[in-house]
């Protein structure tokens, strides 16, 4: 039958006024537990003989030692118990909600050891206060002794079994008991007559000052004294006589108002019992002679007035211990088992349904005493000691980091401590546990750090807001304004990563991880949408995605940044812009390469060029490229593990495919406005990442640093810069890829570059091997020549020698479009016939279709030739150190040429190119490329071992093309300082000189861009099958390219013909140095 509201209203009434009745106040729930539990059994039993044996001044002085640690304790125990709400699990809950869940849990389970065997203590001192007093007539016998601490501990459980209103009641009872018995002591001292037994080795001589005298410092000449080691072990027993101050916290889920009671009722405890213990120790000392307190340890009873009220005492003490070692280490084992830091523990963490008695904890601190009551009586003490030493410890700790964290949340009502006082305390409590025994201490600390990790790897996260946060925050903040733009020495990779679809960028992400090489690492994401209310709600929702991504599913080490913006190309350039924090700001931008195939299939109205591919290779593309990927599926494949399940930005909006123009504008944006070093990525859904077991198919990171050049005109000189820096981070970035332990177990690093010709290549080896030694980095060099007859594309396009069939279709297809590719097929399939004068003018108009083009750079018309070269004023008007900016509005090109590396490498000792100013400047002041004056040669005849120059010069009318030779003194150039020596000319020799027709010969630096990535295409293809990934040269954009569709399109296909049917492949651009050789 349904209940009305108002009947299930007075039920939970009733459920929960007995509750709240049954809640304890200052006194009962704090004062009295704390005062019962520091009165120690030992008072009885033990302070006797550490008075003989130090005196009486060295006992106080321990126990001001011991006193000092629990006060500086307390001081950092109130304050934190008065921050906020304490709920039960006494010192366990304060700790875990400060330092965090394994310092909490390790903590707790040790707290709890201690409490478990200060109940079993305290237990064994009952039966002995017993068997003292009784004498001869108590039966003898271990395992009677062990049956009656036996009976004793299952009373006691039985008691805690009731409840803590019970156990409230009971206190009471027992506070009275043990009040008498300790007023009785003084009161003997003052009343009873002095007497002597003989056959108990006992003198009393009532208060006096001989007697106090010969008590009053430690006896040097007895046998028992052995110096600074007695005073370590009567301290590791004194100490637990004085550490019951954690009791009232332990009973914090029973207190009416925990912030309030546990400062308060701990600090007059405190102050109660150093008196008690003080006038006790007193009146021993003042009333029994030295040779008593060594030969009786029940001397307390012998000379009381009544030894009855004594025993009473004792028992009262043992009794209300035991009571509190039982019910508060199982309420702290409860609230840890509630917390789930540990499997298998959350069944003790059920309480009763009216008071949530821990009935299951109860019992098992039962067992665990049960057991210990094997031990002896001083051994659980040391215990004891230990345990509690580094509760107190970790408390002043936590303490002690929440005030330096200057959180402003931490504002605790207990006013009456400091970060001092708490730092004083964790250095007391842990010089203490060392000081009594230092074997315990670090088998303690062993067991703390084992708890710690178990916790930290099997604990399922904790949102409680630990301190360990507040710190990092702080001191990040600190060094962070601190952090001042990287010097060069120490470059390294900030990467961000611009993403628009993580599961089909899964795994680019993470590729870039692994490429950071400790660095910072940024996932950027636009939001579009011109409603800035849906947006928020869209960009929260993602935050969450991206951030579980992140932390849960990859575990890549990245920080996630989000932007709103009407549209892509607005929301890149905010994302740039607004990317990392003071000093740590991404200093490399990488993206995925515009994806052609569905331009080609969504815009058809565009004329996008194909790529051309060969027979076989059309036959071996998949039909459904998810059937490809599935079963590309590997063992220890992490990226295809992530994509076989659900990720949480599958719920995500991804963002619609961009324009090709958008696509260029940003590419432009970040190279050459905002200046940062790019990477674009191609064909990275095939990536094969190193798999744990080494087992992978492919073998090597290759790079094929290939270099550009171009040519600007100032004052009547010509100045050729190249791309060094782009060559150099290529490199770097190999390295740092092959650094990574993973990648270096399964693959190996080769640096691939090529010549033109066979005679260069022994030379160009040395030349790269040498700057890889300078740059200490440990990498296979290849050296290929392009001439050597194996490159079916080369020979084709160079010499118009076609041995296959596929590769004629290829490039034709390829350079369908291109008008002096057809003019040079009609000129070659005709020559034999023509004059040598319509030959010479046939060769010049096929010259003069070709300049212009990207990737050209022998220019035959003086005005096709200002199109190519930049022309300043002077070189004052030039910047020290052009980048690509400079270079693109002045309307240079750079563009691909064979190789050949400077062959000097200064010795640093000898170069200073950098000022203190300059090394602190800002990365878009240091060079990019070097540059040099290149002259108009004289017509030399070739060579075969000469290089070939790639400038944009005017070499003349004729399709020769001449060796860049070297000079000494006349040049002006700006360069990269030890690792690049600028190319050198000689002087011009006498013009007027005549060649014939028969001299004319192609090279691979005449062609156009589109030409040369064809055949660098197959080059690639042929020694990078076994590849891995492959890092190169992304060819630089003119300025201006993204507001010209049909260029736009024409970059683009020209880079997708570069990358067509390689590995997975990151083509990188420069705009800083990032590599050094000086120390």
């Amino acid at each position: 039958m349904a209940m009305s509201p108002e009947r299930h209203l007075d039920d939970n009434q009733l459920h929960q006024e007995p509750k709240k009745a049954g809640r304890l106040g200052l006194v009962s729930g704090v004062y009295i537990p704390v005062f019962l539990n520091i009165l120690s059994i030992l008072m009885f039993l033990r302070f006797g003989l550490i008075v003989g044996q130090i005196g009486l001044v060295g006992i106080l002085g321990l126990m001001v030692c011991a006193y000092a640690v629990d006060l500086l304790t307390t001081l950092s125990l109130s304050a934190i118990a008065s921050n906020g709400e304490v709920k039960g699990g006494g010192a366990y809950y304060l700790i875990s909600r400060s330092l965090g869940p394994e310092f909490g849990g390790s903590i707790g389970l040790l707290f709890y050891l201690a409490q478990v065997l200060n109940t079993a203590m305290n237990v064994v001192g009952l039966i002995d206060c017993i068997r003292l007093n009784v004498g001869p007539s108590f039966p003898s016998g271990y395992w009677i002794g062990y049956s009656l601490e036996t009976a004793a501990l299952i009373a006691c459980t039985g008691l805690c079994l009731l409840g803590s209103a019970i156990f409230s009641k009971a206190s009471n009872a027992l506070l009275i008991i043990l009040s008498i018995a300790i007023l009785s002591i003084p009161i003997s001292a003052i009343f009873k007559s002095p007497f002597r037994d003989e056959l108990a080795d006992v003198e009393f001589t009532g208060i006096s000052w001989a007697t106090l005298s010969g008590n009053f410092l430690p006896d040097v000449h007895n046998e028992q004294f052995k110096g600074l080691a007695t005073f370590r072990d009567l301290f590791g027993i004194l100490f637990p006589a004085t550490s019951g101050i954690f009791a009232g916290a332990s009973m914090s889920g029973d207190l009416k108002n925990p912030s309030k009671a546990i400062p308060k009722g701990t600090l007059w405890a405190m102050l109660t019992t150093f008196i008690i213990y003080f006038v006790v120790i007193a009146s021993m000392a003042a009333t029994t002679t030295h040779n008593t307190f060594l030969a009786n340890p029940n001397v307390v009873s012998v000379i009381n007035l009544s030894a009855p009220l004594v025993l009473a005492g004792e028992c009262a003490v043992t009794i209300f211990s035991a009571l509190m070692g039982i019910i508060g280490s199982a309420k702290l084992f409860q609230a840890l088992a509630k917390d789930r830091l540990l499997p298998g523990l959350s069944i003790f963490g059920k309480g009763t349904k009216k008071a949530d008695e821990p009935v299951l904890a109860i019992l098992l601190t039962y067992a665990i005493a049960q057991v210990a009551l094997f031990a002896d009586l001083n051994q659980i003490a040391t215990l004891i000691s230990m345990g509690y030493q580094m509760t107190f410890f970790v408390m002043n700790l936590a303490c002690f980091l929440l005030k330096i964290g200057s959180a402003p949340n931490f504002r605790p009502s207990f006013q009456f401590f400091s970060w001092q006082t708490a730092f004083l305390g964790s250095l007391s409590s842990a010089a203490a546990m060392f000081f009594i025994d230092e074997t315990y201490a670090a088998l303690a600390i062993c067991a703390l750090v084992a708890v710690f990790l178990l916790i930290h790897y099997l604990s399922p996260p904790k949102r409680w807001g630990d301190v360990s946060q507040n710190l990092i925050y702080h001191q990040v903040r600190k060094y962070l304004l601190r952090l001042k733009p990287e010097h060069i020495k120490f470059w390294r990779p900030h990467i961000i990563l611009l993403v628009n679809d993580p599961r089909r960028q899964a795994r680019l992400i993470q590729f870039c991880n692994s490429l950071k090489k400790g660095s910072l690492y940024i996932l950027g994401h636009v939001i579009v949408t011109d409603d800035f209310n849906a947006g928020v709600h869209e960009a929260r929702l993602q935050q969450q995605a991206w951030t579980n991504y992140i932390s849960e599913f990859s575990r890549i080490k990245a920080f996630v940044q989000l932007t709103m913006s009407p549209s892509l190309t607005w929301g890149i350039r905010n994302l740039v812009l607004s990317a990392g924090l003071g000093g740590m700001r991404p200093n490399i931008a990488i993206m995925g390469f515009y994806n052609m195939e569905d331009l080609r299939r969504s815009n058809t109205h565009l004329n996008v060029p194909d790529v051309p591919l060969s027979t076989a290779s059309k036959m071996r593309r998949p039909v459904k490229p998810e059937t490809k990927a599935k079963s590309k599926r590997r063992r220890g494949d992490t990226s295809a593990r992530l994509l076989e399940g659900f990720l949480p930005t599958d719920i995500i909006r991804t963002e619609g495919s961009m324009s090709p123009m958008d696509y260029m504008t940003m590419l432009e944006d970040v190279a050459l406005q905002y200046r940062l070093n790019v990477g674009v990525a191609h064909g990275f859904n095939e990536l094969q990442t190193p798999r744990k077991d080494g087992d992978n198919t492919k073998k090597y990171i290759d790079l094929w640093p290939i270099q550009m050049s171009a040519e600007v005109t100032a004052e009547g000189k010509n100045l050729v810069t190249t791309n060094f820096d782009t060559y150099t981070l290529i490199l770097q970035l190999g390295h740092i890829l092959h650094s990574v332990q993973t990648w270096r177990r399964v693959y190996k690093l080769r640096v691939m570059v090529f010549v033109e010709y066979e005679s260069e290549v022994e030379e160009e080896h040395a030349r790269v091997k040498a700057l890889l030694e300078k740059l200490r980095i440990d990498a296979e060099v290849c050296v290929f020549w392009l001439a050597s007859g194996h490159l079916n594309t080369y020979e084709l396009i160079i010499n118009g020698v076609s041995n296959d069939l596929d590769f004629e279709l290829i490039v034709n297809e390829a350079l369908k479009d291109e008008n002096w590719w057809d003019d040079l097929q009609s000129f070659r399939g005709v020559s034999a016939q023509m004059s040598a004068s319509q030959e010479l003018i046939k060769i010049n108009s096929i010259l003069d279709s070709t300049a212009g083009r990207m990737g050209v750079y022998n220019p035959h018309e003086e005005g096709l030739f200002d199109r190519r070269r930049a022309s300043v004023a002077a070189f004052s008007d030039m910047p020290k150190r052009p980048d690509i900016t400079t270079l693109s509005k002045m309307g240079v090109s750079m563009g691909i040429h064979t190789h050949r590396l400077n062959e000097v490498f200064e010795d640093d000792s000898t170069t200073d190119y950098l000022s203190d100013s300059e090394a602190e400047s800002s990365e878009s002041d240091i060079p990019w490329g070097s540059m040099e004056t290149a002259r108009q040669p004289g017509h030399c005849k070739e060579s075969e071992s000469a290089s070939i120059g790639f400038a944009c010069q005017y070499w003349g009318r004729w399709l020769t093309f001449y060796p860049i030779c070297r000079t000494s003194n006349r040049d002006l150039r700006i360069r990269i300082p030890e690792l690049e020596d600028a190319y050198r000319c000689l002087p011009d020799e006498e013009a007027g000189s005549t060649y014939s027709t028969q001299s004319v010969a192609l090279s691979f630096n005449d062609l156009p861009s589109r030409a040369q990535h064809v055949i660098l295409n197959e080059l690639m293809k042929q020694h990078s099958k076994d590849t891995a990934v492959l890092l190169s040269t992304l060819p630089i954009p003119t300025e201006g390219t993204c507001k010209d569709e049909a260029a736009t399109i024409q970059y683009l296909s020209n880079v997708e013909l570069l990358c067509s049917e390689l590995p997975p492949v990151l083509m990188v651009l420069s705009n800083s140095m990032t590599v050094t050789v000086s120390l």
